[in-house]
């Protein structure tokens, strides 16, 4: 916990991005936008990684110090990423969720990554995530990259999506994560948006769909969005503007809260796309912009809504009781490290640990 809040980090991502798992040459692009990214969504300070550090292949026992450790971050949700026109293991590989779950089983939920567009194949992968491995959501992508071309990969598609989604529901699976809003390489930005989500948030009802990126573009659209019951707003980076651009949060925040998805949205870092600390503390700290609440009718923050997005809604999503998880955590070896040693800063044991192989 940060003070007394329950803290959910909703996207946690075990990145690769090394030149050894590029699938195809443009991944040289993502990666150095990766690193660039990186910077643009941290101050420049001990939470900011040079391009070394970042472009790494990422382990479970790294991300875990950076989360139950330093940042206090109760539970994290992995999200393996089918990224594999780009990269050899999908750039956020699923095992290394698992793994982390394993090493953490009341600290990690896991969503396995899948492309329905693959077909069978993707049924079989669904089969495979949710029977022999247990997984708490599914996670999918816009649009993939082949030949210089990109693909479209709708949710409301008929002959892919729709059996995809019936078979997620048949075998138990209630959240599917759709990445939205940021263009992943040098590919078309059409895809991104939320216009495909309506039609099969209104056919499925029971399936949870979260919306990833939420904020950081079709602000309108997907506020829209918000009407509907089974729609969750996931803010993955787009939370870590409030560091270096506050103003343009406060004005995508306040149009959601407006939306009525006060209990519909969740804090989410990608980390370690950002180390969730310093983006946890401007929240705690951050207030809505009196000119925002005059000219926009936006309204104020309430320690209700910290609570909610930093971290009960996603619990709420996943159906996991907060009191009867914090009675599972405590005493476990990252609550008695915490209380022992203390946080630490951000980055501090990754870096040690460098330090350490590099002697």
């Amino acid at each position: 916990m940060v003070g007394d809040y329950v803290v959910v980090d909703g996207v946690v991502h075990g990145y690769n991005w090394t030149k050894e798992n590029w699938a195809i040459p443009e991944a040289a692009i993502t990666s150095a936008a990766g690193a660039g990214f990186h910077k643009f969504l941290t101050k420049d300070d001990d939470s900011r990684l040079t391009e070394e550090e970042f472009l790494r292949n990422w382990g479970a026992d790294e991300l875990e110090e950076i989360l139950f450790l330093e940042a206090g971050v109760d539970i994290a949700a992995y999200h393996g990423t089918p990224i594999w026109d780009f990269y050899k293991d999908g750039h956020s590989d699923t095992e290394k969720g698992f793994v982390l779950r394993e090493r953490n089983p009341n600290r990690v939920i896991v969503y396995g990554a899948v492309n329905p567009f693959d077909g069978a194949a993707a049924l079989d992968r669904v089969r495979y995530l949710v029977n022999e491995r247990g997984v708490d959501g599914l996670k999918v992508y816009a649009a993939s990259y082949h030949d210089r071309v990109t693909r479209n990969q709708p949710l409301d598609d008929p002959g892919y999506a729709y059996p995809f989604i019936e078979l997620a529901l048949d075998l138990g699976v209630k959240v599917i994560a759709t990445h939205k809003a940021m263009p992943f390489g040098p590919v078309r930005a059409e895809p991104y948006g939320v216009g495909d989500l309506a039609a099969p948030c209104a056919m499925y009802p029971e399936m949870n769909f979260e919306v990833v990126h939420s904020g950081f573009a079709f602000v309108e659209d997907t506020a829209f969005l918000c009407s509907f019951p089974n729609v969750w707003l996931n803010l993955e980076a787009s939370f870590g503007l409030l560091l270096n651009a506050p103003d343009r949060f406060a004005r995508f925040f306040g149009d959601f809260l407006n939306a009525g998805a006060a209990r519909k949205m969740f804090f989410a870092t990608g980390c370690a796309l950002a180390h969730p600390l310093p983006v946890i503390e401007a929240f705690l700290d951050f207030q809505m912009p009196q000119h925002l609440v005059e000219g926009y009718g936006y309204p104020l923050i309430t320690d209700e809504i910290r609570r909610d997005v930093l971290g009960l809604n996603l619990l709420r999503l996943h159906q996991i009781d907060p009191a009867t998880r914090l009675a599972e955590l405590a005493g476990d070896q990252w609550s008695v490290r915490r209380a022992s040693e203390g946080g630490g800063a951000p980055y501090s044991h990754f870096r040690a640990a460098q330090a350490r192989a590099k002697d």
